[in-house]
């Protein structure tokens, strides 16, 4: 009996301190397939249209869904969408030997699509937000551009500012509604056939996009640490009433 009662108190001390401390949650959109479609435009600005995402996932615990919709390359555009827009062009990073150019943030991030489990259709927005205004979103022409300027790979890749999960897939998750930005937030797009600019020029032209990930950091969860503390509370309580009882 002594050694249940301790094991009572240990077991609710953990439960109730664990819910107090609970991490921040990771949910990523992702086109886990590699989906090929969407169209990637580099301007004045830089924006990639109808990108597929076909999944979303909260990491630890892991819990995730598909996502449907009408992106996605015929005859199988049967997947979410992703689409987004920076800010102005800042110019070239001279600062390394890569090929990379500087836009500004802020811009828009949407992902939309239909999860059939939570009767969302197709057109719910399931994320919105923007890239962080304070910091530049980054496009980089991989090295094969220099010598097959035609079939030139590369990136976009950016930290984001705070944003907005979809409430019911939120709730799906267990975890808060909004995502509160920084650098554990981020987003990953790639693309193929747009050249690489001559020197001291701008980045212009349009390909299609492959690759796209975006990675959204929300605060502690909601539900789970509450049930928690009220189970631990029970078991504190039960075990001072096992020891009265004696």
């Amino acid at each position: 009996m002594r050694h249940l009662l301790r094991l009572s108190y240990a077991l609710a001390i953990l439960l109730t301190v664990g819910a107090a401390n609970s991490a921040a949650d990771t949910i990523t959109f992702d086109n886990s397939s590699l989906h090929p479609g969407g169209t990637f435009t580099i301007g004045s600005d830089v924006t990639f249209t109808n990108g597929v995402v076909d999944a979303v996932a909260r990491i630890l615990p892991l819990a995730g869904f598909n996502i449907t919709g009408p992106c996605g390359e015929a005859p199988t555009a049967t997947f979410g969408c992703l689409n987004l827009s920076t800010g102005n062009f800042v110019g070239p990073i001279t600062s390394t030997t890569a090929n990379d150019y500087a836009y500004m943030g802020g811009g828009s991030i949407t992902v939309t699509g239909g999860i059939a489990g939570l009767s969302l259709p197709n057109s719910t927005v399931l994320f919105s937000g923007s890239f962080d205004p304070n910091t530049n979103v980054i496009l980089q022409f991989d090295d094969d551009c220099v010598s097959t300027p035609a079939q030139c790979t590369g990136s976009l890749t950016g930290t984001l500012a705070p944003g907005s999960l979809n409430p019911v897939l939120a709730a799906a998750l267990g975890v808060s509604p909004n995502s509160i930005g920084g650098n554990d937030q981020s987003l990953f797009v790639s693309f193929a056939g747009i050249s690489m600019p001559a020197t001291g020029l701008s980045p212009t032209g349009s390909g299609e996009g492959n690759v796209n990930q975006l990675q959204a950091v929300t605060p502690a969860a909601v539900p789970e640490p509450g049930s928690m503390f009220l189970l631990g509370s029970g078991l504190l309580v039960l075990a001072r009433f096992v020891r009265r009882g004696r």
